[in-house]
């Protein structure tokens, strides 16, 4: 049977569990719609009670400021989609008599699914045909992060090109999703092909509401050639993960799903793959996503640490790192399109051929 099951949201069956439990914050976070029909949560968790933080009274301000950007609420018909996925008993009937109204979702969920993502011969024509072929859980995330696109704001900030982020987050996305199959431990692609996507989807809002903080930043990023959490850390004493795992946190998801959002930029380049606990692995697939190179870069500076933490993933089975940038670029192009992010440029095979010609030199 086709499960629809609710493996990111933290509200299941219409109990609210609290979020982010290891942080300690206390508050519930069920979703509910407001009279214009847009998801809000009854209760935004504020500051987790943790001493991890390098400062609380600037990480709370933080918080204080994008607590009221319009993305906390979703669209209804994605709020929908939640509500049904909560119930294991819910199958593409069910799905398809709250999709299908809605023509736009309807006509890009027909051709996320006729495109290379995922090869079908014959045509797609129908939403409940598609939830019948497709597995459940990968219709309902293309619903949230479509509605996560279409909503985000773009800032008006030096540099900045919120297509450019989408087309970022979608390799890292892609990237993640076929990697996964060949890591031990029975991981979801479609769980990592969504963290993955949204590790870095704060950095619009954040972009919005420090529009000379992150002007500055992302020109120091491009002439320093450092990171940008580091350069976050260092003008506000938090980054775009910690602002990352609120706003997860704030949709619903589960600890889990958070905890892997606030800690992509971590790396252990010492990861043992076949004995790490399955976290350890949903966090290290997510870090090495967040190494591939920007599509606004021209030279990948992460090259060195990405090879080196995606050599512990090496094993037989698993394709050459360029078999694996080709796949991507194969299925960018439609994707890129159903999102309306324009043309991608420079292709993540280039970018590998760059770094094998320094090594050359």
């Amino acid at each position: 049977m086709l499960t629809f099951a609710p493996l990111f949201l933290n509200t299941v069956a219409g109990t609210p569990k609290n979020v982010l439990g290891p942080r300690g914050i206390i508050d519930n976070c069920p979703l509910t719609t407001d009279n214009k029909g847009q998801a809000k949560h009854k209760h935004i968790p504020s500051f987790p009670q943790t001493n991890m933080r390098r400062n609380e009274e600037q990480y709370r301000t933080m918080i204080k400021r994008i607590k009221g950007a319009s993305l906390l609420a979703l669209p209804q018909s994605a709020v929908k989609v939640f509500e049904l996925s909560k119930d294991e008993r819910n199958g593409p009937k069910e799905f398809a008599a709250v999709i299908t109204p809605d023509l736009g979702l309807t006509s890009q969920i027909l051709r996320f699914v006729n495109s290379a993502f995922f090869g079908f011969r014959n045509k797609v024509t129908t939403v409940q045909m598609a939830l019948s072929l497709v597995y459940g859980r990968t219709i309902k995330n293309f619903v949230l992060w479509n509605a996560v696109f279409a909503q985000m704001p773009n800032p008006q900030c030096g540099p900045f090109d919120l297509k450019k982020i989408f087309q970022d987050s979608l390799r890292r996305g892609l990237f993640a999703r076929i990697l996964t199959p060949y890591c031990p431990g029975n991981l979801d692609p479609e769980e990592l092909f969504l963290c993955a996507l949204f590790q870095d989807m704060a950095i619009p809002i954040l972009a919005q509401t420090w529009p000379k903080e992150y002007e500055e930043i992302l020109a120091r990023r491009q002439k320093e050639k450092r990171r940008l959490s580091v350069l976050e850390n260092e003008t506000f004493g938090w980054n775009h993960a910690d602002a990352g795992g609120f706003l997860v946190n704030a949709w619903g998801f589960t600890d889990d799903f958070v905890d892997v959002i606030v800690e992509h930029i971590e790396q252990d380049d010492d990861i043992d793959i076949k004995t790490c606990d399955p976290h350890q692995l949903r966090r290290a697939i997510v870090a090495l996503a967040g190494l591939l190179p920007s599509v606004v870069d021209e030279k990948w500076d992460d090259a060195d640490a990405f090879f080196n933490l995606y050599s512990r993933f090496i094993q037989p089975e698993l394709p050459s790192v360029n078999v694996v940038f080709e796949q991507i670029e194969r299925q960018m192009p439609e994707l890129a399109a159903i999102a309306h992010l324009g043309p991608v440029t420079d292709s993540l095979p280039k970018f590998h051929q760059q770094w094998l010609q320094t090594l050359e030199q």
